[in-house]
């Protein structure tokens, strides 16, 4: 099916994260309800929530909930989120057939259709490997800031690096995943990835084209390789993106589909829907209530009527059984 995707989102302990994904698989349903293949939510709550609205949303058969694949190990936004991610990255793609997938967090925000604009482009070329914002530029135009994390790389790509934490050690990359990252590593340097370019995480595309190199380079059923690194998962799939030697675009500017800036959102609301985005992040604001207004404000705007969480329907999200 042209443009058919599926939708990655792992989803972190706080009670609020039910109501974010309410609107999201609310948006889903409305606007790309024939394309949907699949919602994963890899939940890192425990004990287990109830997702039975949100099945009601979209319809069970496209609802795939996963215990939190990293079982609570290592850091909840930098190696153990990758592994959830990575996780729901190779779910998707083995469960289904998407053209591609879309890996997003809690906070953002779909505001029109998108498939199969982003279907053209990665049918157009078969080196694509990830749509995305922040690959060159952020929405507004301003350059990628360079990045910080050069320090963080040269240790993994070391043989011999000596450890102090959490006890005093000499840590090799002869065997096992420190020899797959150092060679990941060093082989994304040798394609040109010396300005470490990398999707903006919020919202992001990734090819069935990127999953075939990842699966030819013997990565599958891996997806806890960079559980014990200090990477976050966006980095780690801009990585991959240039070991496997595909190409990393921006669709970030007017009437493209992601308008993705780090803790924030790039323009004031309104302009957002008049530069037509279809996904926006990050709607996170201080309090509860200013998110809520804030997101009010964008489906209004947007004239994207969605059915409300009902007061007693978000003590049933929230619930913990």
């Amino acid at each position: 099916m042209a443009g058919a995707f599926s939708v990655v989102l792992s989803l972190g302990p706080d009670p609020f994260e039910m109501e974010r994904l309410h609107y999201i698989a609310a948006a889903l349903a409305k606007v790309e309800g024939n394309n949907l293949l699949s919602l994963i939510i890899l939940d890192d709550c425990k004990p287990a929530r109830d997702y039975e609205s949100i099945a009601a949303l979209l319809g069970h058969k496209k609802l795939h909930i996963y215990p939190s694949p990293r079982q609570f190990r290592g850091h909840h936004w930098r190696g153990g989120l990758a592994t959830n991610y990575l996780f729901g990255f190779e779910a998707a793609f083995g469960s289904g057939s998407p053209e591609f997938i879309i890996m997003i967090d809690s906070d953002c925000l779909l505001l029109r259709s998108f498939a199969c604009g982003l279907s053209e482009r990665f049918r157009a070329s078969a080196n694509l490997g990830i749509i995305a914002s922040g690959i060159k530029a952020d929405p507004t135009g301003r350059p990628a800031p360079e990045c910080t994390w050069r320090d963080h790389f040269f240790k993994w790509s070391r043989r011999l690096r000596f450890r102090r934490t959490p006890f005093p050690r000499l840590e090799t990359a002869f065997f096992g995943n420190n020899r797959t990252i150092r060679r990941l590593l060093l082989s994304a340097f040798n394609n040109g990835w010396n300005e470490v370019a990398y999707p903006q995480g919020g919202a992001f595309a990734v090819s069935a084209s990127f999953y075939k190199a990842y699966v030819q380079h013997q990565l599958t059923g891996r997806h806890g390789l960079w559980l014990k690194t200090d990477l976050t998962y966006d980095l780690i799939f801009g990585l991959l993106c240039a070991a496997f030697d595909l190409q990393a675009v921006d669709d970030n500017g007017p009437g493209g589909t992601f308008a993705v800036s780090y803790q924030r959102l790039p323009f004031p609301p309104e302009e957002l829907v008049r530069k037509g985005y279809a996904w926006v992040h990050s709607l996170k604001c201080n309090s509860v209530e200013a998110e809520r207004s804030l997101r009010n404000d964008l489906l209004h705007m947007g004239h994207l009527e969605l059915p409300p969480v009902r007061q007693n329907e978000i003590c049933r999200l929230t619930s913990r059984p």
